[in-house]
């Protein structure tokens, strides 16, 4: 009798696990379509945070008390199958995680992270951008950026990343919008170098194109302008600030099936007469404009998969 009471309580215990399976629709690692078609609700933006933090191994580094919201973005094939979702959960400033699903049935399985180095700071969109060499799409992420490089610094990064199967690549890395306010005497050694408030600004227009080899051109709105306050420590207002210099720049990133990424353009290296990629041109940084120099002027990429800053003479185009 013994025996067979607990072989009852083993069958309970089994068949309470499948109910409780079959209220949840899930396991570790997966998204119910329920959930993701409503993720703001109280219950199911907590569990789709949850699951997130679980797949990517955040679990200890986030406290779901300070979840703010979750946005589920459909309409992607980041592997191929063309029901995929990417999923941000946003926990503040500087600590947005973001993950990619795939559909299976009438659940979406857990794919990669997409946190290269790390959260990110703010995702303010993303859009998914199809290259038919691949046969998927590359996730393009719009990031808002608030930092404090020498002064006060907001800046939007475009970013683009594919899945290789494994993980998720950094295929494009550029700023869309860029607004940094700095002192002149925080950069100069001399104490009686007067107050002299500076700040470049960028704005850009991005148009994308499609086809095989898909690109983007973007358009950039550079403008230098002077504060005539002179107070050291606090930023002016913005209505002390004359504009001084300005011009407007044109890249175009298109892709490359050789690379497996988005570039400017390919030259010769002439130190090792290979040929690398053109992934950056620092030349056309806003900051030239207020008499910033830098003694490299490209960012490229070679074969090795290697990047390195590098001067205009050192290559060959």
């Amino acid at each position: 009798m013994r025996r067979k009471k607990l072989v009852l309580a083993v069958c309970v215990a089994v068949l309470l696990g499948g109910y409780t399976a079959g209220i949840y629709g899930q396991e570790a690692g997966e998204l119910t379509q329920d959930q993701t078609q409503a993720p703001n609700t109280e219950e199911n933006r907590t569990d789709i945070a949850r699951s997130v933090l679980e797949s990517t191994g955040r679990s200890e580094q986030y406290d779901l008390a300070d979840l703010e919201k979750v946005t589920v973005y459909f309409g992607g094939d980041v592997t191929g199958n063309e029901e995929d979702i990417v999923v941000t959960v946003h926990f503040g400033p500087k600590n947005t995680v973001v993950a990619a699903y795939t559909a299976d049935g009438n659940v979406y399985q857990f794919i990669g992270d997409l946190g290269d180095l790390g959260d990110f700071y703010g995702v303010q969109s993303i859009q998914f951008v199809p290259v038919e060499d691949l046969g998927k799409d590359i996730v393009i992420i719009r990031e808002q950026v608030d930092g404090s490089l020498g002064g006060f610094e907001q800046t939007d990064v475009l970013r683009g990343y594919v899945y290789d199967g494994k993980e998720f690549r950094d295929v494009l890395n550029t700023p869309q919008k860029i607004e940094a306010s700095w002192n002149q005497i925080w950069n100069q050694s001399d104490i009686q170098q007067p107050s002299l408030w500076q700040r470049i600004t960028e704005e850009t227009e991005s148009k994308w194109d499609g086809g095989e080899e898909p690109s983007v051109t973007i358009t950039r709105y550079q403008t230098y302008l002077e504060s005539d306050d002179t107070a050291k420590e606090t930023i002016p207002q913005d209505n002390t600030f004359t504009e001084k210099e300005s011009r407007v720049v044109v890249e175009r990133f298109f892709w490359s099936p050789q690379w497996n990424r988005f570039i400017l353009r390919e030259a010769t290296e002439k130190a090792t007469g290979e040929t690398v990629a053109v992934i950056e041109n620092l030349t056309l940084s806003p900051y030239m404009l207020a008499g910033f120099e830098d003694n490299k002027d490209y960012r490229i990429l070679r074969a090795d998969g290697s990047t390195d800053y590098v001067e205009e003479g050192d290559l060959a185009f």
